[in-house]
């Protein structure tokens, strides 16, 4: 299992989440660098948990989150504070900036966006 490939994403869809706030609305991730080359993966929140996680983007996402392949594993996984890379200009964001300050602060105080192992 690699971080965003299929596998990772169907664990991920299934696992138990603790709710992050609460936060709704689809987060696209997307990423380049990797073992796959370019990947985006789609996220549905619903009131704070993660229902959803699929390849691909979503038409009409409310927020895009670009970083390095590397980089977004290690934020959404937990190992990296997502603030400070976003601060840096190392984690691009784009849309709903109401959402992501929603989500920001629940991520950081969660540790990480409830990934499998």
């Amino acid at each position: 299992m690699s971080f965003l490939d299929d596998e990772f994403l169907a664990a991920w869809a299934e696992a138990g989440h603790q709710p992050l706030g609460n936060v709704s609305g689809t987060v696209v991730m997307k990423t380049a660098g990797g073992p796959d080359g370019k990947v985006a993966a789609s996220l549905i929140f619903e009131v704070g948990v993660l229902t959803s996680a699929s390849a691909g983007t979503t038409r009409g996402a409310d927020l895009t989150l670009e970083a390095p392949w590397q980089l977004a594993a290690d934020v959404v996984r937990g190992d990296a504070d997502p603030a400070r890379y976003y601060m840096a200009g190392d984690l691009k964001v784009s849309g709903d900036m109401a959402l992501w300050l929603e989500l920001l602060p629940a991520w950081c105080a969660a540790g990480s966006l409830g990934t499998p192992g």
